[in-house]
């Protein structure tokens, strides 16, 4: 279990999980608000 432990905060672990967070709020976001660059003023 240690050795997991190490593997889960490992950098490439952290930063795809990161990513895949980042990534899935950025959907969401886009989903509720679509195209937010865009704005008439």
């Amino acid at each position: 279990m240690k050795y997991f432990v190490t593997y889960l905060s490992t950098a490439p672990v952290v930063a795809f999980a990161w990513m895949t967070f980042t990534a899935g709020l950025l959907i969401e976001i886009n989903r509720f608000f679509p195209d937010p660059l865009v704005f008439s003023f």
